[in-house]
């Protein structure tokens, strides 16, 4: 019986050692998930920090990213708006020049319509065109020098006041030749030529004048390389002036009648003082 006892105790105080080593067992257990979950909670907790950086990082290069866009696209939009200003500009040059040759043609056209010419204002009378020659064949070719008579033009002049226009020896009435000459030295050396024409009508003789009844501009003076000596031609100098001769009245009755010619007078040198200079003239032009 005693022995009976002493087993039950036994039993029972290695039931009770069992048990004890299973709870202590079953709280470690507990530890070490519970530590397991917090190193798993701090990891979560550092990626999810580490994701809202991301998020923070991928926001501002998406921020970056639109500002660029913006940046590219306006600088697009520049770009267009100053190609189509400088093509506006090349246009409106375009017009321009287009409308400055329009201007030139008109102005050659209305040249070869009616010559510049300063003749009311110089007259202070009334001019009117009552011929016109636009191919003359009236050609000087000599030592070098070509002149070319082109076109030719007549006015009346009325109403002038008596006694005041001494190229019209006072007269109140006279016409005005007008005529283009394109002069030329085509040589290599420098030529002196005086450039004139002589009108002759019946026994009455006149020269052209490279001044009066022609605008500054249109005067060969004014287009001559030297300002100083008016008979000097360059090697290769090329001019295209107007000249003029005032005829009176009966003069203009017998260039009606076939009775007035006009040649381009010769002279040409290679010495400013005239020594040696030529006496070719060019043919006769007869008026019709």
């Amino acid at each position: 019986m005693k022995r009976l006892i002493i087993s039950v105790v036994t039993a029972s105080i290695a039931l009770t050692a069992c048990g004890s080593n299973e709870d202590e067992k079953l709280t470690q257990d507990i530890k070490a998930l519970e530590k397991e979950k917090a190193a798993t909670q701090k990891k979560y907790d550092t990626l999810k920090k580490e994701n809202q950086k991301k998020d923070k990082e991928i926001k501002a290069k998406e921020k970056e990213l639109a500002q660029i866009k913006k940046d590219k696209e306006e600088a697009l939009k520049k770009q267009i708006a100053e190609e189509e200003k400088q093509k506006e500009e090349a246009a409106k040059k375009q017009a321009e020049l287009k409308k400055k040759e329009a201007e030139k043609v008109k102005a050659n056209s209305a040249v070869k319509s009616l010559m510049p010419n300063t003749i009311e204002a110089s007259t202070n009378g009334k001019a009117k065109l009552v011929m016109k020659q636009d191919d003359v064949p009236l050609v000087l070719e000599d030592s070098g020098m070509k002149v070319e008579v082109g076109q030719l033009q007549i006015f009346s002049v009325t109403n002038m006041p008596e006694g005041q226009v001494l190229l019209f020896d006072g007269a109140t009435d006279g016409f005005v030749i007008m005529y283009q000459v394109t002069t030329e030295n085509t040589s290599d050396q420098t030529l002196y030529y005086n450039n004139n024409t002589k009108f002759t009508a019946g026994d009455h003789t006149k020269f052209s004048d490279f001044a009066s009844f022609i605008p500054s501009d249109y005067q060969e003076m004014s287009m001559k390389k030297s300002q100083t000596n008016f008979n000097e031609y360059m090697p290769h100098e090329k001019t295209t002036s107007y000249k003029s001769i005032a005829i009176s009245s009966t003069d203009y009755e017998m260039l009606k009648k076939g009775r007035a010619t006009l040649v381009i007078q010769g002279g040409i040198s290679t010495d400013k003082t005239f020594n040696n200079k030529t006496e070719k003239t060019s043919d006769t032009y007869s008026f019709k």
